[in-house]
């Protein structure tokens, strides 16, 4: 079992750290070589009782997921990672499954435009009209809790900003899943090593979705900057090794002092995207998603 004592990592967490090559997040990895980089890490096989729907909401092409059988009691709108420059939704659903046997939920997932073809506001813009369309579909937002994994916390903290400077209905929640927030990465430099990506990897990857349009501390990209004064709970667990970590503090601190409700829980020895090792039988995976299961039950039940 694994418990939040001390910085340890299980040793099948560190059996795949170990198997991370050490220019994995090269800083000189154009957008091309990222995709090419990210291809093995998706695509893979959903299981028979896994039911994957082409729909669309807001005009926006979504996968809308279910476990076969299951009656969820809420859904989970989803962001998904790949650097705003990577990976298409048919090549996510595994991710979608992961959440949906996680959480007992449904799932929906947008399909939104890459960078650097199209840059800012397309992937932004795309999120947004797809819940708009979601709930205009039926779907109660009061039911729905928002979650954003990697860049896609980014583009879920836009929605939910969008969403409260137009006045429209909110979501239940948000729940972070090693997002970022702050494109820039200027907080103090992270000890220790994540696997998956250094400080100037993560500032590129910003640089192709903004295509110099701003600054990547403006807070249109990097919510950790912006005013979040009346959102929805947010839940941010914050990996030790994370190398977007100060990011996440920084929005946590925001929101607290902007009298949102926060939770933010430090996970040691955790890294970028640990959570998507849950299929790789890695305890600190699966610990992190039972936590979420608690955390949005325990809203959505109130």
């Amino acid at each position: 079992m694994y418990r939040l004592t001390g910085a340890m990592q299980s040793k099948e967490l560190q059996a795949i750290v170990s198997m991370i090559p050490r220019d994995f997040a090269d800083p000189a990895a154009d957008f091309h070589a990222v995709r090419a980089m990210f291809a093995p890490f998706h695509g893979h096989p959903t299981t028979a009782d896994f039911a994957v729907v082409i729909a669309n909401y807001g005009d926006v092409r979504c996968g809308d997921y279910s476990l076969k059988g299951a009656a969820p009691s809420f859904t989970a709108f989803h962001c998904h990672g790949g650097a705003f420059v990577s990976t298409p939704l048919d090549e996510y659903h595994f991710y979608a499954e992961i959440i949906a046997a996680q959480l007992d939920c449904r799932v929906v997932m947008p399909d939104y435009r890459l960078a650097p073809e199209h840059p800012y506001p397309a992937a932004a813009d795309d999120c947004f009209n797809a819940y708009c369309g979601l709930v205009r579909s039926g779907t109660d937002p009061a039911t729905i809790v928002l979650l954003g994994e990697s860049c896609g916390g980014s583009l879920a903290m836009g929605v939910l900003l969008r969403l409260r400077d137009e006045g429209l209905p909110l979501p239940a929640a948000f729940v972070s899943l090693t997002g970022w927030f702050d494109l820039s990465v200027s907080g103090p430099a992270v000890p220790g090593r994540d696997p998956f990506l250094t400080p100037e990897w993560v500032r590129n990857r910003g640089r192709d979705y903004v295509a110099a349009q701003f600054a990547l501390d403006d807070p249109r990209v990097s919510p950790a900057y912006a005013d979040l004064r009346g959102l929805p709970p947010l839940y941010l667990q914050i990996g030790q090794f994370d190398t977007v970590r100060e990011g996440a503090i920084a929005l946590g601190v925001n929101a607290l002092r902007a009298g949102v409700a926060v939770t933010m829980e430090s996970w040691p020895g955790m890294i970028q995207g640990w959570h998507g090792l849950v299929t790789a039988g890695v305890p600190e995976a699966n610990c992190a998603w039972s936590a979420i299961r608690r955390y949005v039950q325990a809203l959505i039940e109130a």
